[in-house]
């Protein structure tokens, strides 16, 4: 018997239907149409996907590169040297001391730069004081205008305490000495580095630059180095 319905037998909606192939559903979509259904569709397989090979690469990263332990971090104040010779001297201080460059590291950060409005002088103090703060630098080099602040506010060590006796008795004519009425004893804070080859040949010293040792640094020993080696270098 016939159904009872108000459509004919032959309507769409009793004819059998035929799946669409995903590979049709695509071939009659514009460009940008599929880009949004493959990323409505397969989002999150392309994301753990992309999550995958990132943790995968992590791991293998870790793996096969050695951890890098820094032996020693220079920060120079309102750098007037050319790069390329910071560099070399980075890397000709990195030669002295005999380091592993796959291991070791030495870093001379000569980006800190306070001539700038007030604001970015502020910014960029904060940001080296944090640096100080965490026991990552191990001397500050910088325009004797600069330095003043450091060796008042406990920064520095004194050389007295740090420098060796052949150093220390070296070097005498170019001490910077406190001058504070809280600090009777003329206490040595930095060295002037005007006689060095690296600043001589190199840096504006119309302001001289001073190196003093971070008094909270890790690596006083390699600090030490550094005042030898700029004192001591005939290149």
């Amino acid at each position: 018997m016939p159904k009872q319905t108000r459509l004919d037998e032959n309507a769409v909606i009793y004819q059998p239907r035929s799946e669409i192939s995903e590979k049709e559903k695509l071939r009659d979509m514009s460009f940008s149409n599929k880009l949004s259904y493959l990323w409505e569709y397969y989002k999150i397989h392309a994301l753990v996907s992309i999550g995958a090979i990132a943790l995968a690469s992590y791991f293998i990263y870790s793996i096969v590169t050695p951890n890098i332990e820094p032996q020693f971090y220079a920060v120079v104040i309102n750098n007037t040297i050319a790069d390329d010779v910071i560099e070399k001297y980075q890397a000709d201080f990195a030669d002295y001391l005999q380091l592993d460059p796959k291991t070791e590291s030495i870093d001379i950060n000569a980006a800190f730069n306070f001539n700038g409005t007030d604001e970015y002088s502020m910014n960029m103090n904060q940001v080296l004081s944090t640096y100080v703060a965490a026991a990552q630098v191990d001397v500050i080099i910088a325009p004797e205008s600069e330095m003043a602040s450091y060796a008042y506010n406990g920064y520095l060590d004194k050389l007295s305490d740090q420098l060796p006796t052949d150093i220390y008795s070296s070097l005498t004519d170019n001490f910077y000495l406190s001058d504070l009425e809280e600090d009777p004893e003329k206490n040595v804070y930095g060295i002037y580095l005007t006689n060095t080859k690296l600043f001589a040949d190199n840096a504006n010293n119309e302001d001289p630059y001073v190196i003093g040792i971070v008094s909270n640094s890790k690596h006083k020993e390699n600090a030490v180095e550094f005042i030898r080696y700029l004192f001591n270098d005939k290149q």
